[in-house]
């Protein structure tokens, strides 16, 4: 039983972790979504942007993850972590200045600097995910994390729209390596708040029972003969097929398309993430009540065609129309391929589960993305190149999604979903989705506005 201290000690925590993701949320609304644009503005070629997804998927760092759980405490791992996280965003800032005494060099630095900073979140991910566990309560944890996810995303929507600003700023005046600059040192600073609310969290005590711990090669073993094994192995061939087209959006677009940034932000980032946070407390509904397997079979019959589908027209609204298709499809499935893990995995072999699935999601990207391109600099003539990947992509994921879906199962009781059209229609036609539409377009404004008027009130009170 949990003492009344300790359930409120639990409350304060689920609201500190909405902070932190926020915070989390807008380094990546201000940095992570930038980095490919940074590569390409550095000039990148389709193999280095290819490799600049790839190589943090290489070393499977997450191994390390549980034996430092028994030495330090979970808090103090990912407090770390987040630090140096927030530090390696200064030396990716720096690169804007080194390029211009050293262009062929800048592109390798970015690639060496942020894979040390993808692999030190890949280390921390199993230690947040135990953390996670043993704070959301398990009959409401598709619901909270639609909430957190929901109110995260919002917070990294208005950053992504202000980077986007700044950036087509600083290109107006001539300076668009100098504004990369000013966003990665912003990335720094939402990192260091992230890293001050998770230091407020509350974090159990970890029990860890003896005999707890199997190794990498035991879990490959055995991971045809078991559930989760399956549900890892299936999430590993996902991201090898997503990797190999998921890179080259962002040179199709801004090359190809000679998209502006603003452009480009609205409909790579910006709409893809109004239309997750808006669906994502309705897919949290639907997953506590039917079960994760149900919402992934329900989403994932979708995702071999949308990137087939970039090559019908490169008319903007045809691409929004994907890009809404895209965001409604993968909220539904990344939130219940989340919570498989919470459900499958007892709490002592979490950090260690979550661990072993990365590895696995880690080389099933590194080798997508190596492969991706590879295809990306064949000399095709009878077709776009970037189409040629995208096509590929799209056959994989079916081939993928045909095998390997239908062996996993539901591991908790649930309500029986007879009809998948109702999901879609409780998702699409929801009051919910419509009301959470002007939400989400109008909370950024909303930030803005309660952020200036709390900078004002510290000007007026120094001058009292």
């Amino acid at each position: 039983m949990v003492s009344k201290k300790e359930a409120a000690e639990l409350k304060k925590s689920l609201q500190y972790s909405i902070k932190d993701g926020s915070a989390a949320s807008m380094t990546a609304g201000v940095g992570d979504n930038f980095i490919s644009p940074f590569a390409v503005a550095l000039k990148a070629s389709n193999f280095q942007i290819g490799l600049l997804s790839a190589l943090p998927s290489l070393i499977p760092i997450e191994l390390l993850s549980a034996k430092f759980m028994e030495r330090f405490s979970r808090k103090k791992i990912i407090t770390f972590g987040v630090l140096l996280q927030a530090l390696l965003w200064l030396p990716i800032a720096l690169l804007s200045a080194l390029f211009l005494k050293n262009p062929a060099l800048t592109p390798f630095l970015l690639i060496i600097f942020y894979t040390v900073y993808a692999l030190v979140g890949l280390f921390i991910s199993p230690v947040w995910s135990s953390w996670m566990k043993d704070i959301v309560d398990e009959e409401k944890r598709g619901k909270y994390f639609g909430k957190r996810n929901k109110i995260a995303g919002a917070a990294g929507l208005a950053a992504t729209l202000i980077a986007g600003f700044i950036l087509d700023f600083f290109k107006n005046q001539g300076y668009i390596l100098l504004g990369f600059g000013v966003l990665f040192i912003l990335a720094a600073l939402f990192k260091m708040v992230s890293r001050s609310y998770l230091k407020k969290q509350y974090e159990p005590k970890l029990k860890i029972q003896e005999g707890y711990y199997f190794s990498f090669w035991q879990f490959l073993k055995k991971s045809l003969k078991n559930n989760y094994g399956k549900f890892a192995i299936f999430i590993a061939l996902i991201n090898f097929t997503v990797a190999l087209s998921g890179p080259f959006f962002t040179p199709y677009m801004l090359r190809d398309l000679g998209l502006n940034y603003v452009t480009f932000i609205l409909l790579n980032l910006i709409i893809p993430s109004v239309v997750t946070l808006v669906t994502m407390p309705l897919w949290g509904i639907l997953t506590d009540r039917h079960g994760s397997v149900k919402i992934m079979q329900t989403t994932a019959w979708l995702i071999p065609f949308i990137p087939i589908m970039w090559i019908i027209s490169p008319n903007i609204y045809w691409l929004i129309f994907l890009q809404v298709i895209s965001g409604i499809t993968w909220a539904g499935f990344n939130l219940a391929a989340g919570n498989f893990t919470y459900d499958a995995v007892t709490p002592q072999r979490m950090s260690i589960c979550s661990a072993y699935m990365l590895v696995l999601s880690g080389m099933g990207a590194f080798l997508g993305a190596i492969l991706g391109g590879l295809l990306a600099s064949l000399p095709i003539t009878f077709m776009n190149i970037f189409f040629f990947v995208f096509v590929i992509s799209g056959i994989a994921r079916l081939i993928v999604i045909s095998v390997m879906l239908k062996k996993i199962k539901e591991v908790r009781p649930v309500k029986t979903l007879k009809k998948v059209w109702f999901a879609w229609n409780f998702v699409l036609f929801s009051p919910r989705t419509f009301f959470g539409f002007v939400e989400i377009i109008t909370r950024p404004v909303h930030i803005i506005y309660r952020a200036e008027k709390k900078i004002n009130r510290k000007i007026l009170k120094n001058f009292r």
